[in-house]
């Protein structure tokens, strides 16, 4: 601690500095300092400078704190040694910030690994942590000032947006000249009122409990359950402007990794739905799969896509051979088969061959590898989704999703065609058939749950985002694993490890 103290007030003269200037701002608004304090190669280096550009940048833009100049910051914690976690936190208590985010970059040379971590240093957070955000970003390929940019920029808007989601600010109740009990905000609302525990040991932890409902004019309390006192206080937070960050961040990478949507896309993509479902067993695991190394897409595809090329191949193949030459009477199921074989070979197979192509081109926009054609365009993902099951998310890059609907779709079209199709009798005498009746009960109930699970599929094609996300996350706060462990006898048990962060 003596050295969070010694960091403090060195730093104080230079703090006192930035904030008279802009003194009147400072006094509305809190103190945030940002603090990459690890980078262990020079391309590290060059990310912490963008990093913290970006979240200053957003921090300027979203006007909830007043942000310290972000590498006199850093340079002086370095300077003092006081990179630890105490020693920083300690810090910021002294020198008045009310939150401060460390960050730090480990280059591990294909990967960068990314932490994030943000501390809520006025009450009811008392230096706790508040958000923390882990991610390894790939570095395979094409990167320059312009790519480090785009990806510490992204990365910058998630955690920022996150961490406005959490966080809460403190509002004091103090008596004013006429002994009302007013906030130094100007509130107005109906607010949940909390009372802090009596104060002990300075270095322990506040508690706090909700007193009641209480209702704010212009910050002065007009009404609340239980009568409030000075020191009580409510919480207010930042979930719209979470929101805001979130779109833009989004917004702002499909601005960079796709072109502008234009109804021509979907065109093509009419006209390419024939072709593309036909020729889809052969040039999806070649040129689709393979090609990319997604070997989970390749795996996928052979179990999902056996059994309805067998119903494709068998239906054209039983009904002409054994039923239509021969003049028998045609079963309920190989007119079926017959029927949905023509649609998976000029529509149903256009799905499979589109998540082939998307996966490996949503990769590269990912990750800022080259503006990516044809993809990020809403009208696209509706078609798709109308002509294929799950087309449309397969597009997105919603893969579990498409595979959803893909299976749900094929299934109910599959039996919806078999309820449709009466039985077909010949009659030798006429050399004529004679078709039977069919169940409309059944028939209409499969066509109303096809249609219905068709629209919500729609639907969500074209409302969902596209998996353009870059990096991998791994610490959200809690994590499943598998592990080994000895019992009692020594004898090795496989269990799952679920590790929860709080």
């Amino acid at each position: 601690m003596k050295a969070a103290r010694y960091a403090a007030y060195s730093l104080l003269p230079l703090l006192m500095a930035f904030m008279a200037q802009g003194a009147s701002l400072a006094a509305e608004k809190p103190l945030i300092g940002i603090a990459t304090v690890r980078n262990n190669s020079p391309r590290a280096l060059a990310l912490t400078a963008l990093l913290d550009e970006n979240l200053s940048r957003l921090v300027e833009r979203t006007g909830i704190f007043q942000a310290v100049n972000p590498a006199l910051l850093r340079e002086e914690i370095t300077k003092f040694g006081c990179t630890d976690e105490q020693c920083l936190l300690g810090f910021a208590r002294d020198a008045g910030l009310s939150l401060i985010i460390r960050g730090d970059l480990d280059d591990s040379g294909d990967f960068i690994n990314l932490t994030l971590r943000a501390y809520g240093i006025d009450f009811p957070y008392q230096r706790s942590e508040i958000y923390h955000y882990s991610v390894r970003i790939p570095m395979v390929g094409q990167y320059g000032q312009v790519e480090y940019s785009n990806v510490t920029g992204e990365h910058a808007g998630i955690f920022f947006s996150r961490l406005l989601a959490r966080y809460k600010t403190a509002h004091t109740l103090t008596a004013g000249p006429d002994n009302t009990l007013r906030t130094a905000r100007s509130l107005t609302g109906s607010y949940t009122l909390y009372r802090p525990d009596p104060a002990g040991d300075k270095n322990a932890l506040r508690g706090y409990r909700p007193v009641g409902a209480a209702r704010l004019s212009a910050g002065a309390i007009v009404k609340s359950d239980t009568p409030a006192q000075p020191g009580d206080f409510i919480l207010t937070g930042y979930e719209e402007t979470a929101r805001f960050v979130d779109r833009l961040t989004y917004g702002g990478k499909r601005e960079v990794v796709f072109r502008a949507p234009s109804p021509l896309d979907t065109f093509y993509a009419l006209l390419l739905t024939g072709p593309a479902s036909a020729v889809m067993p052969i040039l999806a695991p070649t040129l689709g799969y393979y090609r990319s190394n997604d070997w989970t897409g390749l795996t996928l595809w052979t179990f999902s896509a056996t059994p309805y090329l067998y119903l494709e191949l068998n239906g054209f193949a039983n009904y002409y051979e054994n039923y239509h030459k021969k003049k028998k009477s045609v079963p309920r199921d190989v007119q079926a088969q017959h029927y949905f074989g023509w649609y998976m070979l000029f529509a149903g197979g256009s799905s499979l061959f589109v998540d082939s192509l998307a996966h490996g081109m949503l990769g590269k926009a990912a990750n800022y590898q080259g503006t990516q054609p044809y993809l990020g365009n809403a009208l696209t993902a509706a078609y798709l989704s109308l002509v294929s099951g799950g087309g449309g998310l397969f597009y997105r890059g919603q893969r579990l999703w498409g595979y959803l609907y893909y299976h749900t779709d094929n299934l109910l079209l599959y039996f919806m065609i078999r309820e449709f199709c009466p039985v077909k009798k010949f009659d030798p005498l006429t050399q004529r058939f004679t078709v039977g009746k069919i169940h409309k009960g059944r028939a209409y109930s499969l066509m109303s749950a096809f249609c219905a699970v068709k629209i919500a599929e729609i639907i969500h094609a074209v409302f969902t985002r596209d998996a353009i996300s870059n990096g991998e996350v791994f610490d959200e706060g809690y994590s499943v694993e598998p592990v080994i462990y000895a019992d009692e006898k020594n004898d090795a048990s496989l269990g799952l490890q679920y590790s929860y962060r709080w």
